[in-house]
């Protein structure tokens, strides 16, 4: 019999399954909990299905994390993948010119009748895709999993019944989010609930470095990262929807050594209890060298075995903490604004006026969550209203 890789048979088996067929003989050896007890290996669903941009670290990502099961032998996975064939929108032409008005209404014709073809193709795909999601997030083909995972998936996906779904989560299961999970139902409030924020742009692009704070050094999720480091990687922002009494947040973007410098918070990866269930979120990952590093790939295991039970860490929600990350955002963007574009005299600037919001902060924990209010208000002013509201929080410091 020729050889087939894992990752492929992984997703053959997933179609058998959810059509009813049984599937057996396949997974690593049992994981064993730290008493020698045996233990099977978890199942996790992982959604790779795109309705939108289409992240080219997919492919990777899906390899990586078929791996970090196999050689853990703590989870195996299943792959829901776009099904194959998807058609080709055609372009519309644009008159060349010198073309005659005969040949460009033959070339519109031929035009119309391409796009009809593509119309009925398209139909016919997207009823696949749906008879595929019907299938695989019914109670019963989901029950056979511990968990899904969303890795970068983009849009609204065609998941019958999206409160189910999150019933099903609540109910004790496991919900883990890679990168564009973000960018997914962004509409839904009750999918914004389950992932914990929706992202609303990142002036943070793939091919620039920015730099980052651990918030929670010795959190095993975070074990594997420096508590301060610098990384190539697109990074998200979120929209207003984001509750950060829902989520303890592990990682964020480091404001005051990053560029731009905006006036809120960007957090990375985060944690959160969801109902009896378990939700991991990490926002690395567009980027193929992030799921090639091994730091990372520790970060995503480690995130993972949490959110399925397999160790334990605290989860407890550190607004105080995302409220002072928030105000080295403001301070890190006034700083910014008062250097006429001087890099290093604001980056210089900003760790002044952060050193000293961490000695307020320090002196009373809850004073940053007390200026929240302040500090939201600064998001959708104008640049005047800013530079005012920027000399009024500077001034809270003394």
């Amino acid at each position: 019999m020729p050889s087939v890789r894992r990752d492929v048979l992984r997703s053959i088996l997933f179609l058998l399954a959810v059509a009813g067929l049984s599937v057996t003989g396949v997974g690593p050896a049992r994981a064993v909990d730290a008493d020698g007890t045996a233990k099977q290996p978890a199942r996790l669903l992982v959604v790779t299905v795109t309705n939108g941009f289409r992240h080219g670290s997919i492919e990777t990502a899906e390899g990586v994390l078929e791996r970090l099961g196999r050689e853990s032998g703590q989870f195996h996975v299943d792959y829901l993948r776009l099904p194959p064939g998807r058609p080709g929108q055609p372009q519309e032409p644009k008159r060349k010119d010198g073309t005659s008005d005969a040949d460009w209404k033959q070339q519109e014709e031929a035009y119309k009748a391409d796009l009809e073809k593509f119309k009925v193709a398209d139909a016919a795909w997207n009823k696949s895709l749906s008879e595929l999601f019907a299938k695989a997030f019914t109670k019963e083909s989901l029950d056979q999993f511990d968990g899904v995972v969303f890795c970068s998936t983009t849009g609204a996906l065609p998941i019958p019944n999206l409160d189910d779904f999150l019933g099903w989560v609540k109910s004790g299961k496991t919900f883990i989010g890679f990168h564009a999970a973000a960018d997914t139902f962004n509409a839904s409030d009750a999918y914004r609930d389950l992932v914990g924020g929706i992202f609303a742009g990142h002036p943070w692009n793939a091919g620039d470095e920015h730099a980052f704070v651990v918030n929670d050094p010795g959190h095993p999720i975070v074990n594997s990262l420096p508590e301060a480091f610098r990384w190539k990687d697109e990074i998200y922002q979120y929209d207003t929807r984001f509750v950060p009494d829902d989520v303890r947040v592990l990682v964020s973007l480091d404001m005051p050594h990053s560029t731009p410098k905006e006036p809120w918070h960007v957090p990375v990866s985060w944690i959160r209890d969801f109902g009896q269930g378990r939700v991991f979120y990490s926002n690395f990952g567009h980027n193929e060298s992030t799921w090639n590093d091994k730091k990372f790939q520790d970060h995503y295991l480690a995130g993972i075995l949490w959110a399925l039970g397999r160790i334990n860490a605290p989860v407890t929600p550190n607004p105080d903490l995302q409220a002072r990350e928030y105000l080295h955002g403001v301070l890190a963007a006034a700083a910014a604004a008062g250097a006429g574009g001087d890099a290093a005299k604001a980056t210089a600037e900003a760790e002044k006026l952060c050193a000293k919001a961490d000695a307020k902060c320090a002196a009373n924990p809850g004073w940053a969550r007390t200026m929240r209010p302040m500090l939201l208000e600064i998001r959708n002013a104008d640049a005047a209203a800013r530079t005012a509201a920027y000399a009024k929080v500077v001034a809270e410091l003394d």
